[in-house]
């Protein structure tokens, strides 16, 4: 059996995905993955199956990111930066990967990021996140295609955020 340490170690770069799909902000990634560590080994007592670790996990730090996104979400606002502004001027036509999840919500930029960056079938997203596998699938077409509008509606992603209406 290995022991809390190791098997935390061996998911770190899923949990920052997560947490980044999630919160789009380093700082409360690192806050959040934190928080969802110390609740999981307040708690790891009430894990009954070693193999459900991961999964086990994973619930944490989606309710602590959810938690987060609550607290926040009277500050929606998001400052224009004229650099950005100038930066995107002279690229119009070159969006990141990063800039393009931007667009979508944290449900969706989830979605995308276990299932195309993780690598992660649906059914295992949909048990990870509590929700039904229905849910997961129409989760992610509509990430699919408020990604496709995006690319062609570019006038509306330079230098802010665009949550997927």
């Amino acid at each position: 059996m290995q022991t809390f340490e190791a098997k935390v170690l061996a998911y770190e770069s899923l949990l920052y995905h997560v947490s980044w799909s999630m919160l789009s902000n380093q700082e409360d990634c690192a806050d959040a993955v934190q928080e969802a560590l110390f609740r999981a080994w307040q708690n790891r007592a009430s894990l009954r199956n070693e193999k459900a670790f991961k999964r086990w996990l994973v619930q944490i730090l989606t309710n602590v990111c959810n938690d987060m996104l609550r607290k926040r979400q009277h500050n929606r606002a998001v400052p224009l930066d004229d650099s950005i502004l100038a930066k995107a001027a002279s690229h119009p036509a070159v969006y990141s990967v990063i800039e393009m999840l931007q667009c979508l919500s944290p449900e969706h930029r989830l979605i995308v990021v276990l299932h195309y960056l993780q690598g992660y079938r649906i059914r295992d997203i949909a048990q990870m996140l509590q929700i039904p596998v229905g849910t997961a699938k129409t989760r992610l077409r509509s990430a699919r295609m408020s990604l496709s509008e995006a690319t062609t509606l570019k006038d509306d992603l330079i230098g802010g955020v665009c949550h997927e209406k």
